[in-house]
């Protein structure tokens, strides 16, 4: 087993392209991140791009950093967990947290705190549960209004709205702002707009190319709360699915396992659930 880092999103992404083919989903997340950072669509403080390679060279597990952001974990057998623990214990030993496949997240800890490395000594609780979707047959959803694209000159209306969604899913968004200004760049931000008023948003990450297909992971999904209950979130996630289905893609989306509401939606339209992550958070330093 070897762990090594690639040294540019340009190489991660080679170097990782085999195992994102047999898993294209479970690595989405890691291959969208890479593109907006390859592309010059995406920055970060700092970048962490690691790869996990067997004895006989085949690519068995991959994961990534994005600072501030936490460590993200793809699926991986749990030998590949142990060797990134260690390595990571040494040259990224401030990770904030760490998620992925709960049986990964496991056995990645269990080897992190046997490092007795200063920043293992932390205490750590569980943040979430996250869901994972993949659209099976869509099912045609017959809501009133319809979808339109946000342009750029709807910047502060949006940027308002990624606000309150990350309030009401207690999601921390360290550069709202630049998180806008990027989705606006890409033309991925839809409105569902009833009445010519805006009631619900949807938009979708950078199409990620591997060589099993192309996938679109659909978010965020933000209904403001004096508009839910009225299918509006469902019809825009439903016509956002079939246009990115007209450009080849696969789709997928991540939804909070703790909100019966949003996992119904997504349901109702034809997405079915294929497997589940959970973040896990390192709190201060134990005295």
């Amino acid at each position: 087993m070897r762990v090594f880092r690639p040294t540019s999103a340009d190489e991660f992404l080679r170097q990782s392209e085999s195992l994102r083919a047999r898993e294209p989903f479970r690595t989405n997340l890691m291959g969208s991140v890479a593109t907006s950072v390859a592309t010059g669509n995406a920055t970060y403080l700092e970048y962490f791009w690691w790869v996990v390679e067997d004895d006989s060279g085949e690519v068995t597990g991959i994961a990534m950093r994005t600072a501030p952001h936490g460590l993200v974990l793809s699926p991986m057998p749990p030998e590949a967990a142990l060797e990134l623990a260690r390595e990571v214990a040494i040259l990224d030993d401030t990770l904030p947290d760490v998620a992925g496949p709960p049986e990964v997240v496991a056995s990645f800890l269990d080897e992190y705190k046997r490092t007795n490395s200063e920043g293992s000594l932390r205490d750590s609780r569980l943040e979430g549960r996250q869901l994972l979707y993949a659209l099976g047959e869509l099912i045609s959803v017959k809501v009133s209004g319809s979808m339109v694209n946000a342009v750029p000159q709807d910047f502060e209306f949006v940027l308002n709205w990624y606000e309150e969604f990350a309030r009401d899913a207690q999601l921390h968004m360290p550069n709202p702002a630049g998180s806008v200004q990027s989705a606006l760049g890409r033309n991925s931000l839809r409105f569902w707009v009833v009445d010519g008023e805006r009631v619900s948003m949807a938009g979708f990450a950078p199409l990620v190319e591997t060589p099993s297909g192309t996938v679109g992971r659909i978010g965020p999904v933000y209904t403001p709360a004096q508009y839910r209950r009225k299918g509006y979130a469902g019809g825009l996630t439903a016509a956002l699915s079939q246009e990115l289905l007209d450009l080849g893609a696969k789709v997928m989306l991540y939804t909070d396992a703790a909100n019966p509401t949003s996992n119904g939606v997504y349901q109702r339209i034809g997405f079915e659930q294929i497997d589940q992550n959970e973040k896990i958070e390192f709190l201060a330093t134990n005295v």
